[in-house]
């Protein structure tokens, strides 16, 4: 009797477990097939309001404005596809670090294909709303 009380409680409280660096690493994934398909809508929805990025020979991009002027730029001329592959991931306080390097191509309109590896580390933060969002963001070119 108890143990279906203390089940019955946990269904109607919401005692379902986080697993934070899976939700870290699901972002991340929503954020490549986002970007593949070109919807910078739905990039810029895996992005906290309060967003930061790092971009190599760029002012810091601060905030959804600012991330959606890189990345409509980005988006509108060349076609991505790419894959973050991890080399680690630690949970700190409510954030969670990956850090790797993402691996793909882009193509340009001219049809040309060039391929690209760039080392990130990515901090993510679960939200008001519950969901996990990229909050701080830095990239830069790999020697790999």
């Amino acid at each position: 009797m108890k143990l279906s009380l203390l089940l019955l409680s946990c269904l109607l409280l919401g005692c379902a477990t986080r697993h934070p660096v899976e939700d870290a690493k699901s972002v991340a994934k929503s954020h490549e097939d986002f970007a593949k398909a070109g919807n910078l809508d739905g990039v810029l929805s895996n992005f906290a309001d309060d967003f930061v990025g790092l971009v190599p020979g760029m002012p810091l991009v601060k905030g959804k404005d600012a991330a959606r002027k890189f990345y409509g730029g980005v988006l509108s001329t060349s076609k991505s596809e790419f894959v973050h592959e991890y080399d680690g991931a630690e949970i700190v306080g409510d954030a969670v670090i990956l850090h790797g390097i993402a691996k793909g191509t882009l193509t340009k309109p001219d049809s040309s294909v060039a391929p690209f590896a760039n080392n990130f580390i990515m901090v993510l933060k679960y939200q008001s709303d519950g969901r996990m969002k990229f909050w701080r963001v830095a990239f830069a070119p790999s020697s790999q």
